[in-house]
This record gives structure tokens, sequence and C-alpha cells, in this order.
């Protein structure tokens, strides 16, 4: 298979949204998906777009298993957190000897499980991603807000992979950005999920209701707690003050119901493994007793329960 063929593992609002603005620009795109996902895709994948108001109709490959024929060389990867390595095990086998696989999961952990997978010739990239998509239903995603997809890499021996990506992405009309160390980008953008997710979930609201008087003390609580970890892993702050950067998004947010509250809402397993998780496991060598944070992973995990 050419440079000129992606592949993109996960057919959720995320993946549909890059494949479809992919695929538009002309570019050969695999989607490689669940069995009883095919029916839905092969007939081309609407891509609807809320700022421009235009609604195209993008056409690609849809494959449901890995044949010997099929090679990956450029992949994105899309699923949930908890889902990405042992998605990715599923077509490993099809990964070309120097394949660059770029992740857009939420999070910390994901990236680690999937790095163990690769080879050292095999290139990782890790993103934060802002963009605001949703499925309209199984075969039309709704660009419903402009965002950017901050990335770079986090293993492998592609140096110049990042670069790369950027063009690629650009060229497909998303706003991406090469960031080295990207790890520090990742930290910011679990943090703020470390805020909003787990609190709205918990508590059955939208975002918007985190910047009433009611919850304010609780949100300035796990700023100060985040703050205490950063501060032991060396890891700065973002513009403007991390306390500043929840409330931007919460603002900017308002009317959204967060990933987490849609998964409690709808039965499925929440990321919070690798948002609040991750943060609780980086606290323990330092001794730091995150208690808001605990309660609030302790009532997830209690809600996720059947």
């Amino acid at each position: 298979m050419s440079e000129a063929s992606i592949s993109v593992l996960g057919a959720g609002s995320l993946g549909l949204l890059y494949a479809t603005r992919l695929a538009r620009m002309g570019r050969s795109v695999n989607l490689l998906v669940k069995p009883e996902k095919v029916s839905s895709l092969s007939l081309g994948v609407t891509l609807k777009d809320k700022q421009g108001g235009r609604s195209q109709r993008q056409f690609m490959r849809v494959i449901s298993q890995p044949t010997p024929d099929l090679a990956i060389d450029r992949l994105i990867l899309t699923t949930k957190a908890g889902q990405a390595a042992s998605a990715l095990q599923t077509w490993q086998a099809n990964l070309s000897a120097d394949a660059e696989i770029l992740m857009l999961q939420n999070g910390l952990g994901s990236q680690s499980e999937v790095a163990e997978l690769l080879s050292n010739q095999q290139t990782l990239l890790a993103a934060s991603v802002t963009e605001g998509a949703y499925l309209e239903d199984p075969g039309t995603v709704v660009h419903a807000g402009k965002g950017k997809t901050q990335l770079g890499r986090w293993s492998g021996a592609n140096k110049q992979a990042a670069d790369t990506w950027v063009s690629r992405l650009t060229i497909a009309g998303l706003d991406a950005e090469k960031v080295e160390p990207i790890r520090p980008v990742l930290w910011h953008k679990l943090a703020v999920n470390a805020v909003i997710n787990p609190l709205t979930a918990a508590y059955q609201v939208e975002n918007g209701a985190l910047a009433g008087r009611e919850f304010q003390p609780m949100v300035e609580r796990l700023v100060k707690e985040l703050l205490a970890v950063f501060k032991r892993l060396g890891i700065p702050e973002p513009e403007g003050g991390l306390a500043y950067r929840v409330e931007q998004i919460i603002l900017a947010t308002a009317a959204n119901r967060s990933s987490m509250l849609q998964d409690i809402q709808a039965g499925r397993t929440t990321e919070i493994d690798y948002i609040t998780g991750t943060l609780l496991k980086a606290a323990k060598p330092f001794g730091l007793k995150l208690s808001q944070h605990q309660k609030l992973y302790d009532k997830i995990k209690v809600a996720e329960s059947p």
C-alpha cells in the first residue's frame, strides 16, 4: 500500500471525522472496524460541517478483519483509551516494519500500553485533541466545533514523523501543531479532564454547572491536588495557570455533556482509569493523598458497576 493510504482504527466520532477529512482531500483511507459496523459505513460516511453548513459523503474502504495482503503504514488509532492496545493487537501483524501510529486517546496510560506492542523501528505519536464532533447516526459525523490537534513523537525511530503528520492533517483542513515533548501537553489535558469529567458524571450535570457556586469549592480543591502532582513531576502549568485553563474550558463547553457522563448514562465503561486512575498512580510514589480525586474515582467506579 502506498504512502497515500491512511488507515483509521475505530468508527466513533473522532475516527470518522479524521477519516472523512482525509478522504475529502483525495487520500485513500481504510476504515478498520468491528464487523457489525460494516453495513452502516460501506455506503459512505457523511461529514456535516456545522461551521460551513455543508454535507459531503465520502467513500472509503471498510475492512472488518485482517487479510494477508493488507499493509498498514500509517494508522490513526481512535478507540477509547481502555481498548487501544487490544484493538491494535487485532491488526498488529499487518503493521509495516516502519509503521507510524498516531494515537488520539484521552488521558495517559494507553500510550505506554501501545508502545510496548511496537518495535523500535515503528513510530508512535500521541495527540491532544480538542475537536468537537458527534455521530448523528453510525454513518454520519457532525463537525460541531473546530479545535486543535497537538501532536508529538512518543517513541520510535522516525524523528520527523510529527512534522509529516501535521502537514497531512493541515492539508485535510484540521488545525494541527507539533509539540515536543508531548507529555506535558497530555498532562495538561488529563488535568482538565480529571476535573470536568468525573464531577459532571458523578453529579449528572452539564459542564457549565461546574462554574456555579455549588461546585466552585470542589473544582478549586481538585485543581490544588493536581498542582501538587505537577510540582513533584516537574510539569509546568499551562499558559495562564491550570485554574484559569480549567475555568476557560468549563465556560467554552458549558452546554456539553462530558464523554464520561455520556458513558455513565449509556451504561458503558468510562475512561476513569486513564484519567483519574493515572493521576492517583502518579501521586503514590510521592506519598501525596489526593482525597478529592480519590472520592470521585470511587464514585465513578461504583456508577460503572452493573
